[in-house]
């Protein structure tokens, strides 16, 4: 969070930043003015090294007692660390009520705890609220606080003095991007990028956009872009490694999660959660089962060991410690997840999984009946279908992809699925009925192949194959 306006490459910064650490490691002491200490204190932030933030506004304020920018940044520290009442006791001591900084941090301390009418009053007696600089910082507070129509208001306001200013298309783009107005944003990224090609975060923001409307080729390609205009840019490491993963390119997306973490732009216990799933693809049981046990150990040393975001770490875990073979820990996994969260239906969901391995059918039927008790989405009906069909349980698979067909047709291909159970089960006409309305259907020559292949097939099952296709030849005939 910070204090939102610090660039991360900003080279004056960086020059601040040498002299304060050569001070430290040569033990000896420097003197800077407080916002400088603010500065330097507001990048340790923005890469999530929140202790030695804490140490610089603590030698700060040492040299510089009440110093205005220093205290903000210590509230914003707070908020970054989810001290919300130490923020506000920071923000209340604060006498310069009149700083447009204070005036921000008080209305997002208000939007924190839902008071738009009273962070509005505050924002709208900003003295600087006509210049560009402002209105960029109030945007992206209104974003970041889920308060878009607010944000457009901004952006409304600003357009006509400053439309054509690069820094206010950059905020627009962010604004379209934020606001799941995904082509209008490309548009404007493709502006700014013709402007300045060499600027990592357009780039960055472009890749967001493509792996939005999940296009991952080319979302890789605007993070290879970005990483040649700044090989240190940590966020185009971060989604050219969802879209490998996106891709089942698990490799490469291991690789670049590992840098998002070098360079700060995911925090590791969210990248090495990112990195188990990477193996959990791969199969590799036993380095995804150490980086969920990472991802523990993190959240436990943060003394958060009850953070909702550990319910996924545990059910991956479950899954990943009983291909190990630690059976009893698994279930001990899903038990640490029930009690952060009793009433999480992923949790069942995992433990049904785990009981279908083990062979024990009513235990996972009941898991499964609590988990679509607690979501009884398509999502979750798809899941159950596919865990039955992952352990070759076809009649209750069936039943299930039914219940997310009635629910949503078009639900991953579940046409698709349901025509595979009918041509199994040699159930022809059932078959066309959902190939018909699949994405991607069987036609003549996959059912040619399959005859041609020396598969071990009943009398039953090949005369179903070759009524299939003489009937797809009819139907081709006909059209």
């Amino acid at each position: 969070m910070g204090r939102k306006n610090s660039p991360s490459d900003d080279q004056e910064v960086n020059k601040l930043i040498e002299q304060y650490e050569t001070a430290k490691a040569e033990n000896h002491q420097i003197y800077l003015d407080g916002d400088q200490f603010a500065d330097i204190a507001d990048r340790y932030a923005f890469e999530r090294r929140f202790n030695e933030a804490q140490e610089v506004i603590n030698y700060g304020l040492y040299l510089h007692p009440e110093n205005t920018d220093l205290l903000v940044e210590q509230a914003y520290l707070y908020l970054d660390t989810q001290k919300i009442q130490e923020a506000k006791e920071i923000a209340s001591s604060i006498t310069e009520e009149y700083n447009t900084e204070v005036k921000m941090l008080k209305a997002e301390l208000l939007l924190t705890e839902g008071q738009l009418e009273a962070a509005q009053y505050i924002i709208n007696t900003v003295e600087e609220a006509d210049e560009l600089e402002t209105i960029i910082n109030i945007v992206y507070l209104y974003l970041d606080m889920g308060y878009p129509e607010c944000a457009k208001e901004w952006l409304d306001n600003g357009k006509k003095t400053f439309g054509n200013e690069e820094d206010f298309i950059a905020v627009t783009a962010d604004y379209l991007a934020a606001t799941n107005q995904t082509e209008a944003a490309i548009i404007q990224y493709n502006q700014l990028i013709d402007v300045d090609p060499y600027n990592a975060s357009y780039w960055v923001g472009l890749a967001k956009c493509y792996f939005i409307i999940e296009n991952s080729e080319k979302a890789i390609e605007a993070c290879d872009f970005a990483l040649a205009a700044n090989e240190k840019f940590g966020e185009a490491y971060a989604y050219r490694a969802h879209s490998y993963f996106y891709l089942n390119n698990s490799d490469a997306a291991i690789a670049d999660y590992q840098k998002a973490i070098e360079y700060k732009a995911i925090a590791p216990e969210v990248g090495n959660m990112f990195i188990g799933m990477a193996y959990t693809n791969k199969e590799d049981w036993s380095n995804a089962d150490q980086c969920y046990l990472e991802v523990i150990r993190l959240f436990k040393e943060k003394g958060d060991g009850n953070s909702p975001l550990l319910v996924d770490t545990y059910t991956n875990a479950a899954l990943a410690t009983f291909e190990l073979g630690n059976h009893e820990e698994a279930h001990e996994m899903c038990a640490r997840a029930r009690e952060i969260n009793p009433s999480e239906p992923m949790v069942d969901l995992t433990e049904g999984k785990i009981y279908l391995k083990e062979g024990k059918d009513q235990e996972a039927f009941n898991a499964f009946k609590v988990a679509l008790n607690g979501d009884s989405n398509a999502e979750m009906w798809f899941q159950v279908a596919t865990a039955y069909s992952d352990e070759e349980m076809l009649p209750q698979a069936k039943i299930c992809y039914e219940k997310v067909y009635n629910i949503n047709p078009k639900y991953e291909n579940v046409a698709g699925k349901l025509a595979a159970l009918a041509l199994i089960e040699g159930r022809v006409d059932d078959f066309f009925r959902y190939n018909n309305e699949t994405t991607h259907p069987i036609n003549e020559d996959m059912i040619s192949d399959l005859l041609s292949q020396p598969y071990d097939r009943t009398e039953e099952g090949e005369q179903i194959l070759k009524e299939v296709w003489e009937r797809m030849k009819k139907e081709k005939g006909n059209k």
